[in-house]
């Protein structure tokens, strides 16, 4: 594939550096660049940390380094995790070793290999397709009023003008690891790869983006965008990358590197089991299973597997929650709740269900600490929803943590991992001391923490220390230990929540402390009564700010009428004293 790369950067006309990195880097020999493609990099240094064009050079040299090292059996999905598992690492570092706390970057790169492009990025920077006269995005802003537009929490309209506009939900250098989305698009001859920082796309529209390209050579539109976005007064920097596809390749012959192997006891990239799943990338491991990306020949659909670890396969307690999270999880069917997908023959133990691309409310409270409160109460509602339909039908999650809540690119969100979850025909589960498998002490009911299995009002409290720490920032209860925190709400209550964040209305404060009330018989009694106060919250809150503001103006308008209303007293008074003066003369 033969493509040629424009590329533009400028400081912009207010910021003093710049902080943008971009670059472009392709192999000189025909057979090499044949074998390894070409990359195109981007990178956006986060100017409120200190040092972003620091980690903006150092995260994209870094993914040029091993992109240039890279081996033609290296698949594009394995060189992008080394690319953003090891700039993260770097970038992190570099952060602790100059004492600078934290600096970050954004991060796109676009690898073109064999007529397909693979793109992979981290933050808000974008990667555009432009093919014959339309403009299609590829990526999806890792910004907080991207989130809050995808779930309906804001008008399109109104991000740009948002204080959050440039928070981001996630960049390379905040943590020594990093969650990355990548996606492939095939490629036709003529079509154009568009990179560029929010510094542009904030002050250009897509169709100005698409109108410019279309109509002018490659190297010329990124000097009209540029010069567009600085008439604009644009208070960024911005760069832009416009890479053209010149010719493509002949397909690939089949062979052993097109074929998956069949899957052995580790999965691994490649591997084919149940000649079904192709595994095309690790999502994450942990201690006890490791998540994996798959092709679904069967429906040619991208979804994930969760395969246990061999030792927790021959553990009974940590082998029954994962079979439980599968039991429960094929009795729901509901769009906020993680599907799992039914497979009747399997040479090994694994979950497979829909692939989610988003993050958790966890991740997001990393970056967004309190979140606005419209918007907490929002997504309590939205949970409240899906908690309703599993508890009508006899499931109760016991483990509701951010964690297991979902915030999808598309604006749905999901409840997931019902390892622990209580069914009506579930085996029981027994504890003995406090394990992981208990729930998570941050989140628990005081029920829980006495040993009881719970019902549906314990998931009602769980879900009012998420929205307390949600509007917040805060978890209810602080301690040295797990220990420490499950004993302080068995014996006492969470801190007020307008004393942890005085800003909140009393309305929200009350529907949370409801939410946790330590006896079970005083809280919600169902999910759906609590979603009806979170509903019902809006036009609580406006009523009374509407009765606030009411006040004063009547007030006014009392006193604005006191001069008439003296006068006219006055005219009375005088009026009295001319008619008893008249009635004594007569």
């Amino acid at each position: 594939m033969k493509v040629k790369c424009y590329q533009l950067s400028s400081v912009g006309s207010v910021r003093e550096h710049n902080e943008d990195f971009i670059a472009f880097w392709e192999p000189d020999d025909f057979y090499v660049r044949k074998d390894i493609g070409s990359i195109a990099i981007l990178a956006d240094g986060v100017g409120g940390m200190g040092n972003g064009e620091v980690a903006s050079r150092l995260a994209a040299e870094t993914a040029l380094s091993i992109f240039r090292e890279s081996k033609p059996e290296t698949s594009p999905t394995d060189l992008v995790r080394q690319v953003f598992d090891e700039t993260a690492s770097r970038v992190f570092q570099a952060a602790q070793k100059q004492g600078q706390g934290q600096m970050a970057t954004t991060l796109i790169t676009s690898i073109f290999r064999h007529d397909k492009v693979t793109v992979a990025h981290v933050g808000d920077s974008r990667a555009y397709l432009i093919r014959a006269g339309k403009i299609k995005r590829l990526t999806t802003d890792h910004s907080y009023t991207s989130l809050q537009v995808r779930l309906g929490l804001l008008l399109e309209r109104n991000a740009m003008t948002s204080p959050h506009r440039s928070t981001l939900t996630r960049s390379v250098g905040t943590e020594p690891i990093c969650h990355y989305d990548v996606s492939d698009e095939p490629l036709m001859k003529g079509d154009v790869i568009l990179q560029c920082s929010d510094g542009l796309y904030g002050y250009v529209l897509d169709d100005e983006i698409l109108d410019l390209v279309v109509k002018f050579h490659p190297g010329e539109a990124c000097k009209r965008l540029i010069a567009l976005a600085d008439k604009r007064q644009v208070s960024d920097n911005v760069s832009v990358q416009v890479t053209q596809v010149w010719d493509l390749d002949q397909a690939p012959a089949p062979g052993p590197t097109a074929t998956a192997r069949p899957a052995g006891k580790e999965l691994n990239v490649g591997s084919l089991l149940d000649d079904r799943f192709e595994v095309t990338d690790i999502i994450a491991k942990s201690g006890m299973a490791s998540l994996f990306k798959a092709n679904d020949r069967l429906t040619g659909k991208a979804v994930a597997l969760k395969v246990p670890l061999l030792q927790i396969e021959s553990d009974p307690a940590g082998f029954d929650r994962f079979r439980r999270e599968e039991e429960i999880g094929l009795q729901l069917n509901h769009p906020g709740i993680l599907k799992i997908l039914p497979v009747e023959k399997k040479s090994r133990p694994y979950i497979a269900m829909e692939y989610l691309e988003g993050q958790t409310l966890s991740e997001l409270l990393k970056s967004i600490r309190p979140l606005p409160e419209p918007d907490a109460v929002k997504i309590a509602s939205r949970v409240c929803e899906a908690l309703d339909y599993m508890h009508k039908n006899g499931v109760v999650h016991r483990d509701l943590k951010p964690q297991n809540v979902m915030l999808c690119n598309d604006g749905t969100i999901r409840i997931m991992d019902f390892g622990i979850a209580k069914a009506e025909k579930a085996r029981r589960l027994t504890f003995v001391g406090f394990t992981p498998t208990m729930g998570t002490p941050d989140y628990m009911a005081p029920e829980q923490v006495k040993g009881s299995r719970g019902d549906e009002r314990t998931d009602i409290y769980s879900l009012g220390a998420i929205l307390y720490e949600m509007a917040t920032g805060e978890t209810p209860f602080g301690g040295d230990s797990p220990y420490v925190i499950m004993n302080a709400r068995v014996t006492g209550d969470p801190v007020a929540p307008r004393k942890a964040n005085p800003k909140l209305t009393p309305v929200l404060e009350e529907i949370i402390l409801h939410a946790m009330e330590r006896d079970p018989k005083r809280r919600y009694p169902s999910a759906a009564a609590m979603k009806g106060e979170l509903d019902n919250y809006e036009s609580v809150v406006m009523t009374s700010r509407h009765s606030r503001l009411q006040a004063p103006q009547m007030w006014k308008s009392r006193f604005r009428m006191l001069p008439m209303i003296l006068a006219f007293v006055v005219l009375q008074i005088v009026l009295f004293f001319l008619f008893m003066r008249h009635f004594r003369k007569h």
